[in-house]
């Protein structure tokens, strides 16, 4: 038994030596809008509302569109942990069930915070978050902490 528990122990230092074990990075999200966009200040619980389908948000009279990334993605699933409280998982299931019941559909998600500033800058209505890194001057950090 000593000699298997050796064994394992050995495989387990060898595996992680060379890297076969991916732990993923916790990514820096910013929820962000143009920075011509009349939004300037977004709470936690304004996120959780919007993204959830709880209710649209409008600011001085013009509905603000947001969008999402892609399921898997490591930015989606930090922005939906730290802002809503909800795990992937469960972000999936609630919008499952919406869609069922007719009550909602999610966000458009678009493939990686690259197509979010685009989107952006190109559509003040929208709102998205990105990571951290893909911040420039085109865009406005929204979120109060």
């Amino acid at each position: 038994m000593l000699k298997r528990l050796t064994a394992s122990v050995s495989n387990l230092l060898l595996a992680a030596g060379l890297g076969l074990f991916y732990l993923p990075a916790s990514a820096e999200v910013l929820v962000v809008v143009a920075a011509e966009a009349p939004v300037t200040r977004l709470t936690r619980s304004d996120l959780r509302d919007v993204y959830l389908g709880r209710r649209t948000l409008m600011i001085n009279g013009v509905e603000v569109v947001p969008l999402d990334l892609t399921e898997g993605t490591a930015v989606r699933s930090e922005f939906y942990t730290h802002y809503t409280g909800q795990t992937p998982a469960q972000i999936k299931a609630h919008w499952a069930r919406q869609i069922f019941t007719g009550r909602g559909q999610p966000p458009q998600a678009l493939a990686n915070s690259r197509a979010v500033v685009e989107r952006l800058v190109s559509d003040a209505k929208s709102l998205g978050y990105i990571d951290s890194s893909f911040l420039d001057e085109r865009l406005r950090v929204v979120t109060i902490e």
